[in-house]
């Protein structure tokens, strides 16, 4: 089997004479290889080099000390911006170490002892950093479904609204509660709750793009923050989420899933924080589930519904009443 190899990208000065460009860390002493690939670059051609690093995509990214301090933190921060899942290194003066070594009279390859070192910083550094983001995910993810839990919402929902208000970016907040699960519990047992639950999050995932925030707030609450764009109205989505969930569950299913959804619209004129926007689609749900409050639970037995019964409940998944903003921001129907 072929080893994959761990793409190292090492920026420097061009003007400056750094010993990583005498190579020396090709292979790491335990066998494990790198590619590592040298970006030389202008200091003054900020932006030029951050397009650069962008396209080669590397694993790890290392930032040579012939870079000035000032270039290297703030190229480090906008990378992090963009690329938050790179491990980042900032390397030590190695002409420094290589001098010290050979002043000192040590019978040995300065070269390969430097090589060696950093070639075991970068792994060690990139392990570290997966293991990290792998347990960061595990905190702001929810295991059932997949999306975010309530944490890894609040926490990226409220970066997206501060971009959205810096911006002037409209957005959309869609409130939904899967319906009748209490009655798919007690009918059916919670393995069977937990997979309704299953299917609506897999239903979101597809109905939604993927820097859409989404997550599950609770055992049957679920929440997903939008970019309000020409042509992605909040009906056309409630609707594409209709079919996935329909489609989800599958013909043959002992029961119907359904969800009431409630909308917020953001105005970047008139913000209001992220608390009052949930507050604001959680009360547009309350009041569409309401209005529909006929359809039992939202989970319907086949056997206990004549076709025209049936066939009504059908008709009013996941329909959205329109939702007005009042001068003062909040909803109104």
């Amino acid at each position: 089997m072929k080893q994959t190899l761990l793409k190292a990208l090492v920026v420097l000065d061009e003007g400056e004479n750094s010993w990583l460009l005498n190579g020396g860390f090709q292979e790491a002493s335990d066998g494990q290889l790198m590619d590592v690939r040298v970006l030389r670059v202008n200091v003054r051609a900020f932006h030029a080099t951050l397009r650069m690093i962008e396209e080669v995509a590397p694993d790890v990214l290392l930032l040579d000390s012939t870079l000035t301090e000032h270039f290297a933190l703030k190229l480090a921060i906008q990378v992090r911006d963009k690329m938050p899942d790179l491990s980042i290194l900032l390397l030590p003066n190695i002409h420094g170490a290589v001098e010290q070594l050979e002043a000192s009279g040590a019978e040995t390859d300065s070269d390969s002892v430097a090589a060696d070192t950093i070639a075991r910083t970068i792994r060690f550094t990139h392990g570290r950093l997966g293991l990290q983001r792998k347990l960061l995910q595990m905190a702001l993810k929810d295991d059932l479904t997949g999306l975010h839990n309530r944490r890894g919402f609040m926490a990226l929902a409220t970066q997206q609204l501060k971009w959205a208000r810096d911006t002037g970016q409209h957005m959309l907040m869609f409130f939904a509660d899967l319906d009748g699960l209490k009655w798919i519990n007690d009918h059916h047992g919670h393995h069977e709750g937990d997979r309704a639950i299953s299917l609506t999050g897999r239903s979101i995932k597809e109905t939604f793009r993927k820097f859409d925030v989404t997550g599950r707030l609770s055992g049957d609450e679920f929440v997903a923050l939008i970019q309000e764009e020409p042509g992605r109205s909040a009906d056309a989505i409630c609707e594409r989420l209709h079919m996935n969930l329909a489609a989800c569950a599958g013909a043959d299913s002992r029961y119907r899933l359904s969800l009431s959804v409630g909308v917020a619209h953001f105005d970047p004129d008139k913000p209001v924080t992220l608390q009052e926007l949930m507050r604001q689609a959680d009360a547009a749900m309350y009041r569409h589930k309401r209005n529909q409050s006929f359809v039992a639970g939202g989970a319907v037995k086949r056997s206990a519904l004549g076709e025209s019964t049936a066939a009504a409940a059908n008709s009013l998944w996941l329909s959205v009443a329109p939702l007005e903003l009042s001068p003062s921001g909040s909803s109104a129907l």
